[in-house]
């Protein structure tokens, strides 16, 4: 199946203040929120050893952008994703939780506008037995996986049953100019998708 993507945009408004003359005490410092928060985000998601559970920061603005300057206000993303919808459900709660906290600790003005909110889907069982099947009759032993990143399977998914093929990366590495797979892994992924395919259309 594919994860459940949860995206947020947060907004942390404080006060700037030159670096050199504002005491530490009195600061109402917007970045130190937002990096209170990335660090807040990674304890939640990895609390489970194993679990599927992934959290980011990926991007944030920070105003003025100063050296010099304590930063005003912060904007950030939140990335946070699970197959279990339940858990992810009580993780974003937690984190809700936790980023007005330290709103409050650091007073920040807060808010929290969601970008986008999917539920894990699943494939289908019968196209996961076809694969399976090929894969057997190609001498591949290969895992089952969930996929972490969505894909256009989860728009079709509402639409129609789904199943996914992925090829191996050296590394394990993708969405990055380093991923490779090799033609013989490309190769036999494609074996695997006709056979498929084809007995689908057989069906």
């Amino acid at each position: 199946g594919i994860s459940g993507p949860l995206w947020l945009t947060v907004t942390f408004e404080g006060m700037a203040g030159h670096a050199g003359s504002v005491p530490m005490r009195m600061r109402r410092d917007a970045l130190l929120g937002a990096a209170e928060v990335t660090v807040a985000l990674n304890e939640i998601a990895t609390r489970i050893p194993g679990a599927p559970t992934v959290g980011t920061v990926g991007t944030m603005q920070v105003f003025p952008s100063s050296r010099n300057i304590i930063a005003e206000k912060v904007e950030f993303t939140v990335d946070l994703r699970d197959i279990d919808l339940e858990r992810r459900n009580m993780y974003e709660q937690e984190l809700r939780q936790r980023i007005n906290e330290i709103a409050q600790k650091h007073q920040l003005v807060v808010s929290i506008s969601e970008d986008t909110r999917s539920d894990p889907r699943y494939c289908a069982g019968w196209i996961k037995d076809i694969i399976k099947s090929e894969c057997n009759r190609l001498g591949l032993d290969a895992p089952e996986l969930m996929s972490g990143p969505f894909h256009d399977a989860m728009a079709l998914s509402y639409a129609c049953d789904y199943g996914m093929i992925f090829v191996r990366c050296k590394d394990g590495i993708s969405h990055n100019p380093l991923e490779y797979s090799s033609p013989d892994d490309l190769a036999l992924g494609t074996e695997v998708l006709l056979g498929t395919v084809l007995e689908i259309l057989s069906r």
